[in-house]
């Protein structure tokens, strides 16, 4: 154990100085992606599953509870128009705030892979100092530069790659939250016209 955890200390060092901020930047990014993965999961539209329901099971389900559902639907409305701007500001109540988090969790997982490339010029730059500079042995200084620019590389995209698949749940998630809006809108208009 103690011999892994020096190889990986050791791998670290050899990443130079970009692997803090890939550090910080992976802390930061599973940290938004877990925080938006609940905030969706958690969702009560998303919970009772009403995007998967008929008009009967979803009438069926709004007899025996789902409170918090039945809230959103317009009872007295006079008009399809009226429905359908109540449930416009349903979505501008649930989704925006979503979608923005979105957008910065994919800014975050781009910035990855960038920090990686990043971290390449380096250390190809500090291998061409190396051949260049005349402390030590020419090879010994390669080496660094080209460990620096592959570490750093590698890194960046083992912290992206996973949040990508991350990100793909989050947005059927939304996706979901969108056609449950959307179901228990045409609900609420099937209603109006009967």
């Amino acid at each position: 154990m103690e011999l892994e955890l020096k190889d990986l200390l050791d791998v670290w060092t050899s990443g130079g100085w970009l692997m803090l901020p890939l550090l910080v930047l992976a802390l930061y990014m599973y940290f938004t992606a877990l925080d938006l993965y609940l905030r969706i999961r958690t969702h009560f539209l998303i919970q009772t599953k009403i995007y998967q329901f008929s008009d009967a099971e979803l009438q069926r389900e709004l007899g025996r509870g789902l409170d918090r559902v039945r809230s959103l639907l317009v009872s007295d409305a006079p008009s399809v128009w009226s429905v359908r701007r109540h449930f416009e500001h349903v979505r501008q109540e649930y989704l925006p705030i979503i979608q923005r988090r979105i957008r910065f969790l994919s800014l975050l997982v781009a910035l990855g892979p960038l920090l990686g490339l990043l971290g390449t010029v380096t250390g190809m730059l500090l291998t061409f100092d190396g051949m260049v500079n005349s402390q030590g042995t020419k090879f010994d200084n390669m080496i660094t530069g080209i460990s620096e620019a592959l570490i750093t590389t590698q890194t960046g995209l083992l912290i992206s790659i996973p949040a990508w698949v991350i990100l793909s749940v989050i947005l059927n998630g939304r996706t979901q939250l969108e056609r449950s809006i959307a179901r228990l809108e045409s609900y609420n208009v099937s209603l109006l016209a009967r």
